[in-house]
């Protein structure tokens, strides 16, 4: 898990210096739009495993899917619920990323750039600094 979380902060730094970049880069060069597509996916994928073994390890029971991943922590009382719905519909970006990524919308990536403070505050709370486990 410590990994997971390691590795998405690097990639939240990268999705950062993406972010300063602006977004015509996104526009201008393939390979800018390529590298953050896959970075915001891996750090939306980590988040994701992190949460998937917090709800084992919390004993909740199984989601569905992933985004019930966040969802189950949320009504648990682990994480807040509202921060729970962002992240379950940030997994929703991470599957368009992953199984429609002939039609990227790059104003939605754009947005969710906007929304990376979600994905750090799990990880606070996946680290314990925010209350969490």
């Amino acid at each position: 898990m410590l990994r997971r979380l390691e590795r998405l902060e690097e990639l939240l730094e990268t999705l950062d210096a993406a972010r300063a970049r602006g977004r015509a880069a996104l526009d201008r060069d393939i390979r800018d739009e390529l590298h953050v597509e896959h970075a915001l996916q891996l750090a939306i994928q980590a988040c994701i495993d992190v949460g998937a073994h917090l709800v084992s390890e919390l004993g909740l029971p199984a989601p569905d899917d992933y985004g019930q991943i966040f969802e189950s922590l949320g009504t648990a009382g682990r994480i807040d619920r509202d921060l729970a719905a962002r992240l379950a519909r940030a997994v929703g970006m991470r599957n368009l990323l992953v199984h429609e990524y002939l039609k990227i919308d790059l104003d939605k990536v754009w947005a969710t750039l906007g929304e990376l403070d979600d994905l750090r505050a799990f990880a606070r709370f996946a680290t314990g600094e925010a209350g969490g486990p």
